[in-house]
């Protein structure tokens, strides 16, 4: 099994957000699962970090480390990094996701493993669903998202919304995935509302959520 911690310097949305939310992840690995995670990051404060956690501290190129790199490119950059002889077990744990507990972890893995899936995304809720929503066309003008005539809420296909609070995939099934890490195989887990951080607010509700 290999847990990948991405956690690249710059960050528009909130200034250094990966080395403020570094800890909440890091400290939740169990001591003894500290060899299967590889840290990656072009951030040496981080790097330092995470050889303190006696992480494996993968140094990231630059050009792996840009606004527009995907993740599905940073995941196969770590499985290059590594001798691996066997199709194994990836998860990855995005540093945005503070409330994650390790037995929701868990729990995650031990569903991957159980369905026997090849990759697996969270799902949830939908607030508003795409069946309501529209393209802006301008001059007030607008486009259904989704062509239909509808008319009952009730009649509405189930939709949900996908959240990368935890993904998992097989080594050998990366390479079919999209940018947003999911194809037609993909599997989807149930999570319920949670904060992930991007913007200096969602760190604020973030805090004052477990500060009260």
């Amino acid at each position: 099994m290999i847990i990948i911690i991405p956690a690249r310097k710059n960050s528009k949305g909130l200034p250094f957000k990966n080395r403020i939310l570094f800890d909440k992840t890091a400290s939740r690995v169990p001591r003894s699962l500290a060899g299967c995670v590889y840290v990656t990051s072009d951030d040496e404060e981080i790097l330092d970090k995470a050889r303190e956690y006696r992480f494996n501290a993968l140094k990231r190129e630059d050009d792996l480390s840009l606004d527009t790199t995907s993740t599905r490119e940073v995941i196969e950059d770590v499985i290059d990094s590594i001798d691996l002889e066997n199709d194994e077990d990836i998860f990855m744990l995005y540093l945005t996701y503070p409330e994650r507990t390790w037995e929701q972890v868990e729990d995650f893995i031990e569903e991957f493993k159980n369905k026997k899936a090849k990759s697996m995304l969270c799902k949830k809720e939908v607030k508003v669903s795409p069946y309501l929503m529209m393209f802006s066309l301008g001059d007030n003008k607008g486009e259904q998202v989704i062509q239909h005539d509808l008319y009952r809420r009730q009649d509405y296909p189930e939709c949900f919304e996908i959240s990368h609070f935890m993904f998992g995939c097989k080594t050998s099934e990366v390479k079919s995935l999209n940018n947003n890490l999911y194809n037609t195989d993909t599997l989807f887990y149930s999570i319920g509302e949670c904060v992930d951080v991007d913007l200096l607010e969602d760190l604020k509700k973030y805090e004052n959520k477990n500060n009260s």
